[in-house]
């Protein structure tokens, strides 16, 4: 369920489309199928600088929890809530 710029985390599946724009947040773990943007991992890997994302390659892979910081990418869950995906 989606409210303003938060997601009821049960409620996001594997598959899920969104569109992620500048200063909002990646609603889970996935991948970029389309766009470029820069994002803040901070929160989760503590580098301060920000990193390119984008479609194809190995900059597709985005983290949820993490912060667009320019521009605008599509992301695809990839994962369902709780699940194990090493």
């Amino acid at each position: 369920m989606r409210s303003g710029n938060r997601f009821q985390v049960p409620a996001l599946r594997s598959g899920d489309i969104h569109l992620r724009r500048a200063g909002l947040y990646i609603p889970g773990d996935g991948e970029v199928i389309d766009g470029v943007a820069s994002v803040d991992e901070s929160a989760i890997t503590g580098e301060s600088a920000p990193v390119i994302r984008e479609a194809g390659g190995d900059r597709s892979a985005v983290t949820g929890g993490t912060k667009v910081l320019s521009d605008w990418i599509i992301v695809k869950i990839t994962s369902n809530p709780g699940e194990d995906v090493s």
